[in-house]
């Protein structure tokens, strides 16, 4: 939506509106949101997208130094010789987990919301592809530094997707065909193969991000919650943004606000732990060591194959069944996750957002995310042993007391208690009585001598976090490059909490 009223704009929204009017860019490229929005919960997707650009740039150093013909070796190197290598290696390390957890959590929050409703559905679409070529890439790097554990993970794996049906198996094993060449074995082939592949699923996520921002960027900001049948797009609540207070479109200030505070945030927090729990390093003789052996055959052979933790769950499948079975209850819970949007719409027929007026859709996803994580658990916890039958047939016993349960409560129950004095308003929404705390106070006198002491005390906080990290840097304590990891890890997460605060509660209050 483009705003042509400019009163109360901040500098960077006027910037924007001439740029504007000039390259059309203000309201385009870049929406602003309502007030409603500006909760954490609307902004996870930032978090997604600031542990990819941690990736893309620790990616690119590690690069440097990654020798694929030598792939431990040159992952030693890295560690033990290279000026904050093991720092970075452990930042990319820890990153690409965030990223994944991270993504898991903005999905599911979209599912609990309806997020991939009509006509949001392309977007759902194109956000599990992004979910699918995530674990793809974290798939492919998990190999890389070519440890005793991530090698024999990979290529039991890799044995399991060759009995992918659809002709799938023949495609990744075309992909992972590699030439028999004098004085090349077949293991160092393959990971200079992956390390390629690594790049290029990097850029097929890149490609991705873009599409699923062009189209959130196109549709908006979902609306609130509502109990009715209502539109989707807020473009179409154009009386409610003219003049609901909590519908107000905030000054793009606000949302670049919000968008560095996640940033800092995701990318301090990962900083931090990376420095305090070093991803596979340890001290050895007031060293940095690698702590992962370099893979052997014949340590392999008497290693369980233990994949990551966001692989677990398909782990699971092929310990309770046949490996062809297996492919297939992996592909129906991908085709599920893909095409809930219209299972939503066209099997279920739930006609608003509000989750107790979906109960199937409810139930079912329920029903995926108990067993992920039963699943997960139950693999992690039986390393290289058959589980049987009874895995799966307790996935079936989850999602059927999911439905058994969940459905009849919020059909029969939650729904009508929801609904009950329930007040539509024209254009969308519910009428909803503002709860007064503090009857007969000064709310905001007290808001903002609260925001006041915060800010100096969170300001004192960040200048004494960087003195220390420019401090260590300069005299190299023992193992300085931890220590001042995480350091910059807390400068940045206090500097994003600052923000917080100053966005959260700092915005227009009309």
């Amino acid at each position: 939506m483009k705003v042509t009223d400019d009163r109360g704009k901040g500098v960077l929204d006027r910037i924007l509106k001439w740029l504007d009017d000039r390259i059309g860019i203000y309201g385009h490229t870049i929406r602003p949101a309502p007030k409603y929005a500006y909760r954490l919960d609307y902004w996870l997707g930032s978090f997604v997208l600031a542990s990819f650009i941690l990736e893309v740039v620790t990616g690119a150093l590690v690069a440097l130094y990654y020798v694929p013909a030598d792939p431990y070796k040159s992952t030693v190197y890295l560690i033990q010789q290279v000026p904050f290598g093991a720092l970075l290696f452990s930042v990319h390390s820890w990153g690409a987990y965030a990223m994944v957890f991270f993504l898991l959590v903005h999905m599911t929050r979209n599912f609990v919301v309806g997020a991939y409703r009509k006509p949001r559905e392309i977007m759902w679409i194109v956000g599990a592809a992004l979910a699918g070529l995530t674990l793809t890439e974290a798939f492919i790097g998990y190999s890389l530094p070519y440890n005793l554990i991530s090698w024999t993970a990979t290529t039991t794996g890799l044995n399991l997707f060759t009995y992918m049906p659809f002709g799938l198996s023949v495609l990744i094993s075309q992909f992972t065909i590699v030439p028999t060449l004098p004085g090349l074995t077949q293991d160092v082939a393959l990971v200079d193969r992956f390390f390629v592949f690594h790049w290029i699923v990097g850029g097929l996520i890149m490609l991705f991000v873009a599409l699923h921002l062009y189209i959130f960027e196109k549709h908006g900001i979902t609306p609130p919650l509502t109990k009715e049948e209502a539109p989707e797009l807020l473009d179409e609540y154009g009386e409610r943004l003219e003049r609901d207070p909590d519908w107000k479109l905030q000054p793009l200030m606000r949302t670049f606000g919000i968008i560095l505070m996640t940033f800092l945030m995701a990318i301090g927090g990962v900083v931090l732990l990376a420095s305090l729990v070093p991803f596979d390093i340890g001290v050895q003789g007031g060293q940095l060591t690698y702590l992962k052996p370099e893979y052997n055959a014949a340590l392999a052979a008497q290693t369980p194959p233990i994949p990551d933790w966001y692989f677990l769950f398909v782990y699971f499948f092929y310990k309770s069944v046949n490996p062809v079975d297996a492919s297939w209850i992996f592909l129906g819970w991908t085709a599920v996750t893909v095409l809930f949007p219209f299972i939503d719409q066209y099997v279920f027929r739930h006609k608003a957002p509000h989750p107790v007026m979906r109960p199937a859709a409810i139930a079912l996803g329920t029903g995926f995310i108990v067993s992920f994580i039963v699943n997960s658990v139950w693999a992690y916890e039986t390393p290289g042993r058959d589980i049987g039958p009874i895995g799966v047939e307790v996935d079936a016993v989850i999602f059927a007391v999911s439905f058994l349960t969940l459905f009849p409560l919020l059909k029969f129950v939650l729904q009508p208690r929801a609904l009950k004095g329930y007040e539509p308003i024209v254009g969308g929404g519910v009428k909803v009585r503002k709860l007064n705390f503090m009857p007969g106070m000064s709310q905001f006198r007290i808001m903002n001598r609260v925001l006041q002491l915060s800010f100096l005390g969170l300001l004192s906080a960040v200048v004494y976090l960087t003195l220390q990290s420019t401090l260590v840097l300069i005299f190299h304590f023992p193992s300085w490059q931890l220590y001042s990891g995480a350091l910059i890890g807390t400068d940045m997460l206090a500097a994003g909490t600052l923000i917080g605060l100053l966005v959260f509660f700092g915005g227009d209050r009309r």
